[in-house]
């Protein structure tokens, strides 16, 4: 089968093959025929090698696809079945974490796209009971951004919890800091701002008002502090969401703060240890709640709300194409230029 695939450590060192073997599916698998593949920035650092894989290895952990193969034990999920798929492969089942149902953090789980073979293939198998079918009224396209909304559902609505009337400020414009914003206003936020730079003046900050910001500041233009005392009298915003890796964006979080404010964290610096504004941060007395990949519970309520129409994921698809094009999606993805790709096999 067609696939594209992580041969050995290093940067690039990244091919598409004709011939790679079909996956051979245990009692407890299914086969699915892959239908889309969000390219996500994992997959692009996995590529110049800022994120640890384990090749030779197949890309892509965003997708959606079609039950073409049933193991002898899976139950339901028959044939012609549409699906998305949480990524906890080998999650153990009986440790602290599964037992609580956070398996996406059990230290024996195993992720495609990086850990194991992922979805940039025509086929992929995965354990049944790791499966979520897609309604009927819901796109591939759309169930293929069904991971990453899952990660900021778990976030801020799972772990930190927006309050009703909330002042939230988001940091980073990209994929998560979007559909945050969508997040932020399905819980009942209050006002909303939005913080880019001059990067995203095009096309990022645009999308952001238009997906319902009620401030966007480029903050290579404009100081976002100040403008934060300035619509709070001083007081101070109710909850920060980083969502951009940066260590600025955080200390800047940090600041526009009240006292009691919280700070969401899903952004991952590039570095092990960075220096955050350790003193204010205590004599604020805020809460950091750190989140990472995201519950089955997360899994459910995006495809509600993907139903209901609650969530728009499809205005942040900037470029669709097919696998052959990866290189040219790398290039994109390195200059900033797309929201979100979706590669279709």
């Amino acid at each position: 089968m067609k696939a594209l695939i992580k041969t050995k450590r290093g940067k690039g060192n990244v091919e598409l093959v004709d011939n790679y073997p079909e996956p051979q599916i245990a009692d407890h698998e299914v086969l699915l025929k892959v239908k889309a593949i969000g390219m996500c920035g994992t997959d692009y650092h996995i590529y110049t090698d800022e994120f640890p894989s384990n090749p030779p290895v197949l890309l892509g952990h965003e997708f959606s696809g079609v039950v073409v193969k049933r193991g002898s034990k899976v139950q339901g999920f028959s044939e012609g079945t549409r699906v998305v798929s949480e990524l906890s492969v080998k999650a153990c089942g009986t440790c602290v974490y599964c037992k609580t149902g956070n398996a996406h953090i059990c230290p024996q789980k195993t992720s495609p796209g990086h850990g194991i073979d992922g979805a940039c293939a025509d086929y992929i198998k995965m354990p049944y009971h790791l499966l979520h079918q897609v309604p009927d009224t819901v796109s591939d396209e759309e169930a293929a951004l069904v991971e990453p909304s899952a990660i900021v559902v778990h976030a801020l609505l799972e772990r930190t919890r927006v309050n009703v009337g909330d002042f939230v400020v988001i940091m980073g414009p990209g994929p998560v800091g979007l559909l945050a914003l969508q997040m932020a206003k399905i819980a009942g936020a209050g006002k909303i701002m939005v913080v880019g730079t001059t990067a995203d003046e095009e096309v990022r900050l645009p999308l952001a008002k238009k997906l319902g910001a009620d401030y966007v500041v480029n903050c290579q233009k404009e100081d976002p502090l100040q403008l934060v005392q300035e619509l709070t009298g001083g007081l101070g915003v109710d909850l920060v969401v980083e969502g951009a890796g940066a260590v600025s964006a955080i200390n800047m979080g940090i600041e526009m703060l009240r006292k009691h404010g919280k700070m969401c964290v899903i952004g991952i610096p590039g570095e092990e240890y960075i220096q955050v504004k350790w003193k204010t941060s205590v004599f604020k007395a805020i809460q950091v709640i750190f989140s990472y990949s995201s519950s089955s519970t997360s899994w459910d309520l995006v495809l509600k709300m993907l139903e209901k129409k609650v969530l728009d994921v499809k205005s942040l698809i900037s470029y669709k194409a097919k696998l052959e094009e990866w290189e040219e999606i790398f290039r994109k993805v390195s200059e900033g230029k797309v929201i979100k790709a979706v590669l279709e096999p």
